[in-house]
């Protein structure tokens, strides 16, 4: 049977789909997550995965295999208090999954406002949660140089962190959204069905009626 005459949101192919695209997105993580760590980087690059199977497969399956990667990541590194950094990541799941579903991720200015969305979450979130983990920074160079700088010129060190990470998430989300809305373009009809789009779910509704 060919790939394009089947209802891929259902049944066993969808099954299969998640059981390959989960660890996938996991493996995504832990990759781009290395690299910036060996080489310094500005950014994160740790949650290109989440956003890219969240846009393919919808919120609730990015946003697992983004918490299933910082729980992994940290058991790895030997501090089970970064796995808070999930919720980071689930966040970005849910934004950028329910955008898709919705049609909401199909136009340049839909990813802006992914970006803007996601960045600030990470922000909100990820300022929190470094303050209790890593006391305020965190092993991203360029966001704790700009929190040094800040707290030279006396502001606080929550401010700091906060302010510090909106640059940095906006340049790490931005990287991770672009490259799932480009994906997510390039798939065929029957895989961008796959997140369960409001279009389907009317479609599905009429047909029953």
């Amino acid at each position: 049977m060919a790939m394009n005459s089947v209802d891929s949101s259902k049944g066993r192919l969808r099954g299969t789909y998640i059981a390959i695209m989960i660890p996938l997105g996991v493996a995504i993580n832990y990759v781009g997550g290395q690299i910036a760590s060996s080489l310094s980087l500005p950014i994160y690059l740790d949650s290109i995965g989440t956003i890219v199977v969240a846009a393919i497969m919808g919120p609730w399956i990015g946003a697992a295999s983004g918490i299933l990667y910082n729980i992994i990541s940290s058991l790895i590194s030997g501090n089970i208090m970064a796995s808070l950094f999930g919720l980071c990541n689930l966040g970005s799941g849910l934004i950028v999954g329910y955008m898709a579903r919705y049609k909401k991720f199909s136009k340049v200015w839909h990813v802006a406002v992914a970006i803007v969305s996601v960045s600030l979450w990470n922000a909100l979130l990820g300022t929190p949660i470094a303050m209790v983990v890593y006391g305020g920074v965190d092993g991203n160079a360029g966001t704790n140089l700009l929190i040094a700088g800040m707290r030279a010129f006396g502001t606080d060190l929550a401010s700091a962190a906060f302010v510090a990470r909106i640059p940095a998430n906006l340049l790490d989300k931005g990287i991770a959204c672009v490259i799932a809305w480009i994906i997510l373009r390039k798939l065929p009809e029957n895989m961008r069905k796959l997140n369960g789009s409001k279009e389907k779910k009317l479609e599905k509704k009429e047909e029953t009626v």
